[in-house]
């Protein structure tokens, strides 16, 4: 498969997907600002609860190919977690989208809800105390792009992969690539193609 088909199919398979509103290649001369605008980010806390570190982007931005995405509420997320919590690499905390798995979990002693959908595992970390020590971390890792469909058989055994900016970086996705649009309910994703 040449690079160009390669490119088309896999913009086509993001442009068409439930809650895409627009698609953009992402420029390569874009990488370096958004890793800036990322760190700076991640000196900030989040909501006073500790560090955020945003892997998602940064291994989107390892990925040769890239598209920006402005998504709506209409974009179907899936089941995996926009936000853990860790302990060195342990996961400790994590969110939950599956509302069953949430009903279950809220009947056990060992876990404790930070927010309706974002449990901590008590026997993992003492909590607050290793959130107030800087023991732990908010992680925002890089996410199966499952809701892109590639008609391309070539490209359905790649790994698309996908992430969730700061809101620095949002900001500025938005006035780069899809002219300063900032409508209620609109954010941005980065894609990436993952190379063999």
């Amino acid at each position: 498969m040449d690079r160009k088909a390669g490119n088309t199919a896999l913009f086509e398979a993001v442009k068409n997907s439930r809650g895409i509103v627009e698609v953009a290649f992402f420029l390569s001369e874009d990488r370096k600002k958004i890793v800036d605008i990322e760190a700076d980010a991640e000196e900030r806390s989040l909501m006073g609860l500790g560090k955020v570190i945003n892997t998602g982007v940064r291994e989107v931005l390892r990925c040769k190919l890239i598209y920006a995405a402005l998504n709506n509420m209409d974009f179907a997320w899936g089941p995996h977690a926009t936000l853990v919590m860790k302990k060195g690499r342990e996961v400790v905390g994590k969110e939950v989208r599956d509302e069953h798995l949430i009903a279950e979990l809220s009947n056990r002693k060992d876990v404790w809800f930070m927010h309706k959908n974002f449990v901590v595992y008590k026997d993992k970390m003492t909590f607050p105390q290793d959130i107030m020590r800087k023991i732990v971390h908010f992680e925002i890792p890089p996410l199966p792009a499952e809701w892109c469909r590639v008609e391309d058989a070539e490209l359905q055994c790649r790994s698309i992969i996908y992430a969730n900016p700061s809101t620095p970086a949002d900001t500025f996705l938005k006035e780069k690539y899809f002219h300063g649009l900032d409508e209620r309910g609109f954010g941005t994703i980065l894609i990436g193609l993952q190379e063999d």
